[in-house]
């Protein structure tokens, strides 16, 4: 159920909210009806309620501020105004603070059902999109997991964008446009920066010469694997090795 917070300064206007309205029908809960503004600020923030309906002439902190706390601290949260003024003013102010709906309490048992209405709609479809986004989120992490797991596993192969693809079922333009916008890094860029790291194991603990490296690590061209290992680290495959060995003699 929607959570509902009210505030009137008018008993009659509570007694009514508390008694005269079918909440449950509306699939509501009115946790709380209070006296002003003040204690309504105070109750919201204890209760975060989806709903509030508020007055907006009422003593110390008025409806129209509770508004703009609201728009300014709980966007969510539907409001709906209640006034004994069909005054223009006050119905611009609650457009510019997003109310949902403005009530007068002389057509309050007719207009506020209408109201509420609206406010759980908006809800309901608000749920509808965060639910949504949620689940994008967690499909692009999971698809981001799988490529992840897929290049570990695979990138000493002669692997393509299109055998990527293929095997994770995505358009290979968008999995290369996906990858990149997630890790600011190109997918090949990283599957290079694997092989450079298993070549250095290899250079460093076997005899292999280096264009049985470069095979090793897929990479069929060793004039190509040796010109990315020295942009990559700086020295080139030979040197990289001697290097290594120095340090384990010294």
């Amino acid at each position: 159920m929607w959570k509902v917070v009210a505030a009137d300064d008018e008993g009659y206007i509570r007694e009514a909210l508390k008694k005269l309205i079918n909440w449950e029908k509306m699939n509501c809960d009115l946790v709380s009806v209070l006296e002003d503004g003040q204690e309504l600020i105070q109750c919201i923030e204890n209760e975060s309620p989806d709903i509030v309906i508020t007055d907006i002439q009422m003593p110390g902190v008025n409806g129209l501020e509770v508004c703009k706390y609201l728009y300014e601290t709980r966007p969510e949260t539907q409001i709906i105004i209640l006034t004994a003024y069909s005054d223009f003013d006050y119905a611009k102010f609650a457009i510019k603070y997003n109310a949902c709906e403005y009530v007068l309490k002389i057509s309050i048992m007719d207009e506020l059902p209408e109201a509420l209405e609206k406010a759980t709609g908006k809800l309901t479809q608000l749920k509808k999109e965060i639910e949504k986004e949620e689940a994008a989120v967690s499909e692009q992490r999971t698809l981001l997991q799988q490529i992840n797991q897929y290049v570990e596993q695979n990138f000493k192969n002669k692997i393509s964008l299109d055998e990527i693809a293929d095997e994770l079922h995505v358009n290979r333009s968008y999995l290369s446009r996906f990858y990149k916008n997630k890790t600011g890094i190109n997918l090949f860029d990283t599957i290079l920066n694997l092989r450079i790291e298993a070549a250095k194991e290899y250079l460093l603990n076997t005899d292999m010469k280096t264009y049985e490296i470069s095979e090793a690590i897929g990479v069929d061209d060793a004039g190509y694997f040796s010109k990315m290992f020295k942009k990559i680290t700086g020295v080139s495959p030979k040197e990289f090795r001697k290097q290594g060995k120095d340090e384990k003699n010294y």
